[in-house]
This record gives C-alpha cells, structure tokens and sequence, in this order.
C-alpha cells in the first residue's frame, strides 16, 4: 500500500463506514479532501512544466544508468575477452585488470555526484516551482506535495 506516502492514511482500526471521531474529520470531509487532492495532482500532471521535469529526470536516469552498465560491460567483456590486455603489468603487481576494477568504485561515486548535481541544478528548482504553484493555485497544505 501507498497510502502513507500520500498523506491519506487511516487507521486499521477505523470503521469503514468512517463517521466522526473526535478532533478529526468526518467520512464526507475526508472523501472531499482526497477528492481535491486527486483534481490537484491531475491538474499538476498535465501541466508543461511538470512534463518538462519529467523528461529531465527520465534523461538523467537513462544517461547515468546506460553510463554505468557500459562501464560495468566493458570491464566485465575485457575480464573474459581480452585477457592478454587485463594481464599488461602498470606497477610491480599492479595490472590493468586491478586497475580497471578499481575504477568501478570510482565510476559509481562520480555518477551519483553527477546525478545529486544535475538534479541539484535543473530538477530540484522546477520541482519546487510546480509544488509552490500547486500550493498557490489550490491553497493546499502540501500533504501530497512534500
């Protein structure tokens, strides 16, 4: 279940049927406020800009993973193809193969830094732009938006 992530959680123990409760909302005030919710983030989803922020995450995504599985590729087909090459001694008995495998570690931290500074940069400013105008737009407390 999702619910929790959306702000809409109820109680296990709470009746179906919902009812009031003290200190909280009825079924009916309950139902309206998912409604609203709902007309907020279909509204949000069409919007240019939320597009926009999703293309620019699902290029992130796809350069940094196709970067990181070629790399990984690569050194995995040089390790069973080209043995002779991975065997070139660098240092006393230090090879390429050592080399290279170290290198995997470095690859992966330069890409997560990559992907915290690209969405640092061009993500996270479109994100909160949406989110601000969403809350403007609706006057809603950003249970969902957060």
């Amino acid at each position: 279940m999702v619910e929790y992530m959306e702000g809409t959680s109820r109680r296990r123990t709470e009746p179906e049927g919902g009812g009031d409760r003290p200190g909280g909302r009825s079924a009916r005030a309950r139902a309206r406020a998912e409604a609203d919710m709902a007309h907020t983030c279909e509204r949000v989803s069409v919007d240019p800009r939320f597009v926009k922020l999703r293309r620019r995450f699902a290029l992130q995504f796809t350069l940094l993973v196709t970067t990181f599985l070629g790399g990984y590729m690569a050194y995995l087909f040089l390790s069973a193809y080209a043995r002779d090459f991975m065997r070139v001694q660098i240092f006393d008995s230090i090879n390429v193969a050592l080399i290279l495998g170290i290198g995997q570690f470095l690859l992966t931290f330069v890409l997560a830094w990559a992907f915290g500074r690209f969405s640092a940069r061009a993500i996270d400013p479109l994100a909160e732009e949406i989110r601000d105008h969403a809350r403007v737009e609706d006057g809603i407390d950003g249970r969902v938006m957060n």
